[in-house]
């Protein structure tokens, strides 16, 4: 009752009154199609006095008149005729016209691949598609190599399944989406990024705590959005084609045509395989499962008039992956033991909004749909899994007073129905889940802003209470800080988000019913950017911690024979913090250092203590160097420090491991020649060719007890080198 006190107290300080003196109105230009333009940082004041205001990122100004005489306002902008409009009422417009035609300005400078974004609350890391170039980046999951935030690794030794990491936690509990709609989840939460080929990605968005909770309750370490290319600015043609020295291929394709200046339309293909089976270390296994993959969409952007624009497409895709030992190897009479896993998926969505007549209100309206089905086997143990889901999400978004406060509202329901079925064992839910949220956001729009979400959904015949709240303040012209805090929660779907437990001869014990998982999360970053020689450089410091109140925890430590499941009894949390630093150290050379720590610790067994196969330190270092002659070259190295791994002393002798793994580096470096339209590179990952020995446990024996492939801590496969050639057509 406190709590909703406080929010109400809140709220009702924020609205103010507006008094008959307080003028507010629009600043705007006409565009092509007789479209009005909103002008940003335009000048409004009352002649004769020094009393002005600049117009905000939406074309908005509000100003209060210095006494009553006063009957004109004049707006006026850089190469635009001055105007004059009454100075009175809450609903005026500017509509300014070009007084002079300026001769081209070229400005030369350098911008960095990947940047913050300065005036957002919530801390935005933004990585561009230059970014994502640095590194052969076949799909999502291998677009991160040069990035500090998100780190990626494998689940298992067998599977090849591979899952990211950020603030020390694993993937699944960061919400990631595509185009603000929640895609990789459920099912596909691991295997999901694969998915969504890095051609196909313009630009992503990696939000570090919770995120706004106009996208859902899922957000507890960070959201991921992934923005595809949009048909109306898609290059008309565009081909990629990729192969490497273990016989991958990869080719992706992309068609754009605009009919008109009302609908265009993208077509986006992409198929790969890796057909011949490698076995690097000599253990019988493959290093990672053969495979063969589709993928194929279509989105259509329309407008309908001034008023209403919308986006929709569909997506199918297939995937198909065999592991294991390899065909001459056979035990048990003959059989070897191999794994298989198919995936079909079909998704499906449409995204439309309607601006009324006041430029700072909207409505808009999100829904997909997604059907997912997976099935295959693990030696001789059967897996099956199907999911299907509806989601939708209607957002009204208006200002209150003035443009200094603005809020959104609305309504979700989620349909989500899962079922897992693995050897005799079952797992899975239907949840029908409404829900509804508010969210405050109050800038200054000059050193504060903060944003303050509540949202509550039926989950499970309960109500769940969702608050989030970020704070933006900038401590001078050129340093931030943020604070975010929030809650978010999630439902498990254990198999596709714990695939290693399939790979292993342990037998899973449930000790109770599964609960949803919930935890708060907060968070401090410190951002400063400044010049080094009229070069520019940014220092980031990043301070976040995630406690748990539930979470499903994998005890591997009580028996190497056994994998306990259960709910948290006693604490889980992480700490994570980071330190990262870009500069230009001389003219086109940009630099990136960073170094993490993460204490990531989990009761087990009534103990407390770290999580196993979670790294406490990482470094990285990446360097980009572009020369005028159309040459690019990159260098990323990797630090990752020592993991605990799983308690084995039960084992045989020959069948234990150490209680840490060891500190490894990677290196991964690629050359970049570009010439007109054509791009045409090379490179290599894992250039010190350093790999997890004896990664799987009892691989001479996969039939019998002691068998697993579960504890994998660092790389899997040795040195890889590819090449590959783009082609753009504008």
């Amino acid at each position: 009752m406190k709590i909703n006190l406080i929010l109400i107290i809140f709220f009702a300080g924020t609205i103010g009154i507006v008094n008959a003196q307080h003028i507010e109105g629009i600043v705007v230009e006409i565009g092509k199609e007789g479209k009005e333009i909103p002008v940003v940082g335009a000048n409004v004041f009352f002649p004769g006095t020094a009393i002005g205001t600049i117009t905000d990122v939406t074309g908005m100004f509000h100003i209060d008149k210095p006494n009553e005489n006063v009957s004109i306002i004049v707006v006026s902008y850089i190469g635009y005729i001055n105007d004059t409009i009454n100075a009175s009422g809450t609903n005026n417009k500017s509509i300014l016209k070009k007084s002079v035609t300026l001769n081209e300005v070229i400005v030369n400078g350098q911008k960095a691949d990947s940047y913050i974004s300065s005036m957002n609350p919530i801390k935005t890391e933004v990585l561009t598609s230059t970014e994502l170039r640095k590194n052969a980046c076949c799909n999502l999951a291998e677009s991160f190599e040069s990035n500090p935030t998100v780190d990626v690794s494998f689940t298992d030794a067998v599977t090849g399944a591979k899952k990211i990491q950020m603030l020390g936690l694993s993937g699944i509990y960061v919400q990631t989406m595509t185009d603000v709609l929640p895609t990789i989840r459920g099912l596909a939460i691991n295997n999901g990024m694969n998915w969504i080929p890095g051609p196909w990605v313009e630009s992503i968005q990696l939000n570090k705590g919770t995120g706004s909770v106009a996208n859902g309750f899922e957000s507890i370490t960070g959201q991921i959005n992934v923005e595809l290319k949009k048909p109306e600015t898609a290059e008309r043609f565009f081909i990629n084609l990729y192969g490497n020295t273990e016989e991958r291929g990869e080719i992706n394709l992309q068609f754009a045509h605009r009919f008109n200046k009302k609908l265009s339309t993208i077509l986006l293909a992409s198929g790969s395989q890796m057909q011949n089976s490698h076995d690097g270390n000599g253990d019988s296994f493959m290093d990672q499962p053969d495979f063969k993959q589709l993928q194929l969409m279509n989105r259509w952007k329309f407008l309908a008039g001034k008023k209403i624009e919308g986006m929709f497409g569909a997506k199918w895709g297939y995937d198909s992956r065999n592991g294991g030992q390899m065909p001459e190897h056979s035990h048990n009479g003959g059989v070897a033991y191999q794994t298989q896993m198919d995936v079909n998926r079909q998704e499906a969505f449409i995204k439309t909004s309607f601006n009324p007549n006041k430029v700072y209100q909207s409505i808009g309206l999100q829904l997909s749909g997604i059907n997912h089905e997976q099935k295959g086997f693990f030696g001789f143990k059967n897996y099956s899994g199907n999911e299907q889901t509806l989601y939708a999400n209607l957002i009204w978004q208006s200002i209150i007073g003035n443009t200094k406060h603005n809020y959104r509202l609305g309504g979700t329901f989620l349909a989500d129905h899962t079922s897992e079925v693995f050897d005799t064992i079952y797992a899975g839910y239907k949840n029908n889940i409404p829900g509804a949220f508010f969210e405050y956001t109050y800038d200054d729009l000059k050193d504060f802003s903060a944003v303050l979400g509540l949202r509550t959904d039926y989950v499970n015949e309960n109500i769940s209470i969702t608050p989030r709240l970020h704070i933006r303040y900038a401590v001078t012209k050129s340093a931030t800080l943020r604070m975010s805090v929030g809650r978010g929660f999630r439902a498990v779907n254990l198999f596709a988000e714990n695939p290693a437990i399939m790979a292993t001869s342990r037998k899973i014990i449930f000790t109770e019913k599964l609960n949803l998982e919930s935890a708060w999360n907060g968070g401090l970053n410190f951002t400063k950017c400044f010049y080094i020689k009229n070069r520019e450089a940014t220092f980031s410091l990043d301070l976040y911690r995630t406690q748990f109140v539930n979470q499903i925890v994998l005890d591997y430590d009580q028996s190497p024979q056994f994998i306990n499941v259960s709910n948290l009894h006693g604490q889980s949390f992480a700490n994570s913090f980071q330190a990262a630093f870009n500069f230009f150290l001389i003219e086109k050379l940009e630099i990136r250092l960073a170094y993490k720590y993460n204490d990531v610790q989990q009761t087990l067994n009534k103990k407390l203590m770290q999580k196993p196969l979670s790294p406490m330190h990482r470094a990285l270092f990446n360097a980009a160097y572009a020369l005028k002659n159309h040459w690019k070259f990159d260098a990323t190295v990797q630090w990752v420090g020592k993991q605990r791994i799983p308690s084995t002393v039960s084992n045989p002798e020959q069948y234990q491991l150490q209680l840490n793994s060891p500190s490894y580096f990677r290196v991964l470096g690629q050359i970049t020649y570009i010439k007109h339209r054509w791009e045409f590179y090379v490179g290599g990952e894992n250039l010190n060719d350093f790999s997890q020995k004896d990664a799987i446990i009892s691989a001479d024996e996969p039939f019998g007890p002691y068998f697993d492939s579960s504890l994998v801590w660092g790389p899997l496969t040795g040195r890889t080198v590819y090449a590959g050639i783009r082609f753009t057509m504008k």
